[in-house]
């Protein structure tokens, strides 16, 4: 029986990618345009994939887990906006922080499922490789900021989703080891689904793109929100 109900935050319960249209959009201002921000989504969406991979190697020692989030973090801009400087960078990062935290939108059903499950007594709990400067901002434009016990983000720990590490240092900040008795939900098969296969939990996989399922087995699958009332 589940008691603790862990869920990924952005694109399974914020929408990211209109989230972060908006974000860009403060921060080119009249130079926006779909096609530069399809552009910026690649290389934000590669360099993370790269950062997970361990192609992109952690910055210099001595940093505190706060400089290597910053740094890597900017490191986006730096490809983004050729020819800056890492000073520009984190300052364009600071300005793009800001608008995910005042440009926030919801996934369908979202703040309805997560009041469902807050009056079924489950523990609620946001696990997010976002920054956790922006998900106070996040949870209270989704309106479900009262119902949530906890949250955890990747820069808590420096290390991201899917790396064991993560999920270890998530379990010590919630003061429960017993995955058993949690249920993970997430959109990315790789990030979360794996994730959360690999230390013990059962996952629950929010295919929001409809897509086909890889070598990562979810225990359950879903399309909408609201079929989670099925299993819980």
């Amino acid at each position: 029986m589940y008691k603790t109900i862990i869920f990924d935050l952005d694109d399974t319960l914020n929408d990211d990618t209109k989230n972060m249209q908006e974000a860009f959009k403060i921060l080119t201002k009249d130079k926006y345009s779909d096609e530069e921000f399809k552009k910026f989504q690649t290389i934000d969406k590669n360099y993370w994939k790269e950062r997970a991979a361990g192609i992109v190697k952690d910055p210099r020692e001595g940093m505190s887990k706060a400089e290597k989030a910053e740094w890597n973090r900017a490191q986006r801009f730096l490809r983004y906006f050729k020819g800056i400087s890492y000073e520009e960078a984190v300052k364009m990062n600071e300005i793009y922080t800001e608008g995910l935290k005042r440009k926030v939108q919801e996934i369908e059903g979202a703040k309805e499922i997560i009041k469902y499950l807050k009056d079924k007594k489950y523990k609620l709990i946001i696990a997010s490789n976002g920054p956790s400067t922006a998900i106070p901002s996040k949870l209270k434009g989704l309106g479900i900021n009262e119902y949530i016990d906890e949250t955890f983000a990747a820069d808590e720990c420096g290390s991201m989703k899917p790396h064991t590490y993560f999920y270890e240092a998530l379990f010590n900040k919630i003061n429960n080891h017993n995955t058993k008795e949690m249920l993970y939900i997430g959109d990315e098969l790789e990030k979360d689904i794996k994730g959360g296969n690999e230390v013990g939990m059962d996952t629950c996989w929010f295919n929001i793109r409809n897509e086909n399922a890889s070598v990562y087995k979810p225990t359950y699958e879903i399309h909408k929100l609201e079929e989670l009332k099925n299993i819980l």
